[in-house]
């Protein structure tokens, strides 16, 4: 295959494209060539398609001109999932194909541009009363749905509903040759994308593949009508063990649409990087979420009252958020969560932190960085609720292996936890660390946040350090049978499954881009 001069190729895909749907430039080709964490190779260039027409004719010439496509969305993953693995690439930035295309409220589907952000379709559909299971990252105001399809996400409705790929039922691709297919029932020739099921599940094919078999154009998603009542409580403990089986408890009886919790650190973390109650902004998001001035006045006067200090500093916490159709029904599950959790010996505290994400549940993302500018990265593993206290117990061990170089080089580390639909336990451990912000940190970050922030100057010495405890850790997630989301190019994937399963995902991959031109690296197909 003869490669193209990037010049050459940038000419064709003017032809194409409009002008200035392709960047050349190198402040583009250096910002959009960077994930969360990683900042390596630089893309030949970047474009930003506006149709899938064109985008489809534009993969084609650039796979024909020996360049390597990634696709990208809204640029918030960390496991260099769209980090070119080659100089000669071309970025596809899918932020212009970002049309919610269809409400369909008689068959209950949505289908969406896979460059829209989660925020969008979210407030699109509330016109309807309605919303998709799975509804949304925290970093929704970026995140993309093909994005979140590509590597999977979880928060929003996720402890009811599951993963985002969960609740999608069909699927627009492109394939490396430019042709174009779909998924499910849609793949029927003028039959409408309303089932997922027709024949072997293609759609599952497509998804958390980092677009290394496919580009996703469009994707239809299920929708269910957004429920009349919702509530929220918030417990402490003082052990991990507690807070996990009571976590893990909630899940196995579907009490609760969204689950999530820290530990002391990274509780102290999330409270000094938000001002939480004292913050005029999150205080009228919600009382206006309330839904009547006596509760606005009551929820308003409570958070408050609370401030800060509503959990002791050295305590965990988990939150937990609920629906029901009736204010009866909320009532119920939560009386039932405090019961649980008083069983298991933790305390119930002000619920402001559920309240303030449920009235604003696409905030800034001014949290991917620390409270004084610091770095920040996390891993994570996904285990059945049985072996919770096993990998909690294991990450703890790799921690002390490390302890002298996590003193030295001041790096802070914390867990978040959740629970996935009634099956899964999520154990992520988040590091902070001393380093200066790359050009997605100051591109995506508020401009008045970053400002207040001191920041750190380079620390390749702590990076280093970093990077050994993330793979030792990774490594040990391995070893231990534990899985993960976001494979990119970051998770162990060909090492660990089936060798049998590999060689049939490698017989496919070689089927549909047989030269390896769609995001090489990714899955471990090289």
């Amino acid at each position: 295959m003869q490669l193209l001069s990037k010049n050459e190729l940038s000419n064709q895909l003017i032809e194409i494209l409009d002008a200035n749907e392709v960047k050349t430039d190198q402040l583009s080709c250096v910002l959009y060539s960077q994930d969360v964490y990683t900042k390596d190779k630089s893309s030949a260039m970047v474009i930003q398609p506006s149709s899938t027409e064109k985008l489809a004719e534009a993969v084609l010439t650039i796979t024909q001109a020996g360049y390597s496509v990634v696709a990208r969305g809204g640029g918030m993953s960390y496991t260099r999932g769209y980090v070119p693995d080659e100089e000669h690439s071309v970025i596809i930035d899918m932020s212009a194909l970002n049309s919610v295309i269809e409400v369909n409220t008689k068959d209950m589907y949505v289908t969406v541009e896979c460059g829209c952000s989660w925020e969008k379709l979210y407030q699109t559909l509330k016109d309807y009363n309605l919303r998709t299971p799975f509804w949304g990252t925290l970093s929704g105001r970026f995140a993309t749905v093909g994005g979140s399809l590509s590597q999977n996400g979880i928060f929003w409705g996720s402890a009811q509903h599951g993963f985002a790929v969960d609740s999608v039922l069909s699927l627009e691709v492109i394939l490396s040759d430019g042709k174009t297919i779909n998924t499910g029932s849609a793949a029927k020739q003028e039959t409408k994308p309303f089932t997922r099921h027709f024949g072997p599940d293609l759609t599952g094919l497509f998804c958390n593949d980092s677009a290394a078999l496919g580009i996703k154009t469009k994707a239809t998603i299920r929708l269910i009508p957004e429920a009349l009542h919702k509530g929220s409580t918030s417990i402490s403990f003082t052990e991990f063990n507690h807070q996990a089986e009571l976590m893990s408890e909630v899940a196995r009886q579907g009490l609760a649409s969204e689950c999530f919790g820290f530990d002391p650190f990274l509780q102290a973390q999330r409270l000094q990087r938000e001002s939480l109650g004292k913050d005029i902004k999150s205080l009228f998001g919600v009382m206006k979420a309330a839904g009547s001035v006596g509760k606005a006045l009551k929820a308003g006067s409570k958070i408050a009252l609370a401030g800060r200090d509503f959990i002791e500093s050295e305590c965990w916490s988990v939150h937990f958020m609920v629906e029901d159709w009736t204010e009866q029904g909320v009532e119920l599950k939560l009386n039932r969560i405090n019961q649980l959790a008083k069983d298991l010996q933790g305390t119930v505290v002000e619920n402001t932190i559920p309240k303030v994400l449920s009235a604003n549940p696409f905030g800034p993302v001014n949290n991917m960085v620390g409270p004084k500018g610091e770095r920040w990265v996390p891993v994570h593993a996904l285990v059945p609720h049985s072996s919770a206290q096993e990998a909690y117990n294991a990450t703890e061990a790799v921690f002390k292996k490390h302890a002298d170089a996590i003193a030295k080089h001041n790096i802070g580390i914390g867990y978040l936890l959740a629970t996935v639909s009634s099956t899964v336990f999520v154990l992520e451990p988040v590091f902070f660390w001393p380093d200066e912000l790359n050009e997605l940190h100051k591109s995506a970050v508020e401009p008045a946040h970053l400002k207040r922030l001191p920041g750190f100057s380079a620390n390749p010495a702590a990076s280093e350090a970093l990077s050994a405890i993330r793979a030792d850790l990774m490594a040990t997630y391995a070893d231990s049978g534990y899985v993960h989301m976001q494979l990119g190019k970051t998770y162990k994937f060909k090492e660990v499954v089936d060798k049998e399963n590999y060689q049939l995902l490698s017989d496919i991959k070689n089927m549909l881009d047989a030269n390896n031109r769609l995001n090489p690296g990714c899955l471990g197909f090289n």
